[in-house]
C-alpha cells in the first residue's frame, strides 16, 4: 500500500512540476518588447513587434542628439534600443517632471506642442493599444 501511495504522489508531483515549468516558460521568458498576441485561425499566435520596429525607426531616422518624449516606462528601452536621450525614464525621481510628461500626454495638440518645446523634446513616442491588442494606452 505504501509503494502505491508513493507512486501516486510521485506521479502527481512530477506532473505538477512539468506543468509549472511549461507555464513559467510562457509567462516569464518572453521579452517585453516583443509581445505575443491572441491566436490566429490556424492556431498559431501572432507576434506584436511594434515596439522593436519603433525603436529601430528612431535609431535610423532621427539625429543622434534627439530627445524623445515618452512615458517613463519606455525610457530604458528607448535609450538601449534606439541610442537616443529620453526626457524621463524608470530612474527619474522628480515626480513633478514625470507629472509634466503626463500632462503632455493628456493635452490637446496645441498645448502638448508647447509643453514638448518647454521640455526640449524633438520627438514623442505615443503608445496606442486599441487595435494592436495591448491592454492600455499612453
Amino acid at each position: 500500500m505504501a509503494v502505491i501511495l508513493v507512486g501516486i504522489c510521485s506521479f502527481f508531483g512530477s506532473t505538477f512540476m512539468i506543468h509549472s515549468s511549461w507555464y513559467s516558460q510562457g509567462a516569464l521568458s518572453s521579452p517585453s518588447i516583443i509581445l505575443s498576441g491572441g491566436l490566429m485561425n490556424d492556431g498559431n499566435r501572432y507576434i506584436i513587434d511594434d515596439f522593436r520596429e519603433a525603436y529601430y525607426w528612431l535609431r535610423q531616422n532621427t539625429p543622434k542628439d534627439s530627445k524623445i518624449l515618452a512615458w517613463w516606462d519606455y525610457g530604458y528601452q528607448i535609450t538601449g534600443m534606439s541610442n537616443r536621450t529620453v526626457i524621463v525614464d524608470n530612474n527619474t525621481w522628480n515626480n513633478t517632471h514625470i507629472a509634466t510628461v503626463g500632462k503632455f500626454m493628456a493635452a490637446n495638440e496645441e498645448d502638448g506642442h508647447e509643453q514638448a518645446l518647454a521640455l526640449d523634446a524633438n520627438y514623442a513616442l505615443v503608445i496606442f493599444g486599441g487595435y494592436s491588442g495591448l491592454g492600455s494606452d499612453d
